[in-house]
């Protein structure tokens, strides 16, 4: 999937692209606070942190998102099948539990993990890059609007 994820992700995403790196990131955040101060030009800076945000992807979401891409039904199958069949069990007093159905997550420390994380947050940047205005820094056609 790396070398189509380059061409899917929003343009503000830095993790995950190659040749981008958190310090791109924060670079990025900082000359944008910069020509927003010597400019005088009204900025807000809102940080958001997706606690626990490989936990709350809807399996339902993360399999829509993957049709919306154009993901072949084959790939989509083997996430489907990769999620859909992977209930738990609890262990109490010694006793396991029926098996309970999981609805949401993507696997913790799976390399594919976050590749499908990105995938999911991605209409949520574009969605905000098109309502907001953002800057454009010395007038050029690019703006900043999200940084991820």
């Amino acid at each position: 999937m790396r070398p189509i994820i380059v061409e899917l992700l929003h343009s503000s995403q830095y993790c995950g692209v190659p040749g981008n790196t958190i310090f791109d990131a924060v670079a990025t955040v900082r000359v944008t606070i910069a020509y927003s101060e010597t400019t005088l030009h009204p900025l807000c800076v809102v940080s958001l942190d997706f606690n626990q945000a490989f936990v709350r992807i809807s399996h339902s979401y993360l399999l829509t998102v993957l049709r919306s891409y154009g993901f072949g039904a084959g790939f989509i199958e083997c996430i489907r099948m990769m999620y859909g069949n992977a209930p738990s069990v609890l262990r109490v007093n010694g006793r396991i539990s029926t098996p309970i159905p999981i609805q949401r997550s993507v696997r913790q420390a799976c390399l594919l993990s976050m590749i499908l994380f990105f995938l999911c947050l991605n209409s949520f940047l574009y969605y905000l890059d098109e309502r907001l205005q953002g800057i454009r820094a010395h007038g050029t056609q690019w703006k900043t609007t999200v940084i991820a």
